[in-house]
């Protein structure tokens, strides 16, 4: 017999049974879910966002444009509520085409947990956002502390303006951290 086929079944064998949430939700990892709001302010003293270069192809493009934030997560639509966390990231426009569900941007932001259970942890997000209409789905790609190594992703849907300068969204993560016992 070739030993190419028994090792072809040896590294077979092993792949399945030595690397835990390889498939999904094996070996010990547990899926957890983090519902929050953010709180945004547009403009004003105590703006959290804002463009920061314009498009360098002129006043009606977007293309190239760069904007940052660091807006509040509270665990209700109150601004009341708990602070918990801060959303923190640059968005670049990166659609050339005109319309908006072609015109899309490019972030890339950290959660930044400054209170309760996940107080020190931090979680990793990239992804696009085109013609963001309803509900965004965006990648969850690393983190730290209790999120070392997470992967999955989050929904995000705009509630509506507080007021004219200030909107509350809704965001749920979806989050497999790193199961310890595989380091």
């Amino acid at each position: 017999m070739s030993p190419i086929p028994s090792l072809l079944l040896v590294l077979l064998a092993v792949a399945t049974s030595s690397a835990p949430g390889v498939a999904g939700l094996g070996g010990g990892e547990k899926l957890k879910h983090i519902h929050l709001y953010m709180h945004e302010t547009f403009s004003g003293e105590n703006a959290t966002e804002g463009a920061m270069l314009p498009s360098p192809f002129g006043a009606n493009a977007t293309f190239g444009s760069v904007g940052v934030f660091d807006n509040e997560l509270r665990t209700g639509r109150s601004r009341d509520s708990p602070l918990v966390a801060r959303y923190q990231g640059i968005i670049v426009a990166t659609g050339v085409a005109e319309g908006p569900a072609l015109e899309g941007r490019m972030s890339v932001a950290s959660i930044l947990f400054i209170a309760g259970e996940y107080n020190g942890s931090k979680l990793s997000l990239e992804g696009p956002m085109i013609g963001f209409q309803g509900t965004a789905e965006r990648s969850v790609v690393g983190g730290s502390g209790k999120f070392r190594m997470a992967r999955g992703y989050y929904l995000l849907k705009l509630l509506g303006l507080t007021s004219p300068n200030s909107a509350v969204s809704e965001i749920d993560f979806y989050v497999l951290p790193c199961d310890p016992s595989y380091l």
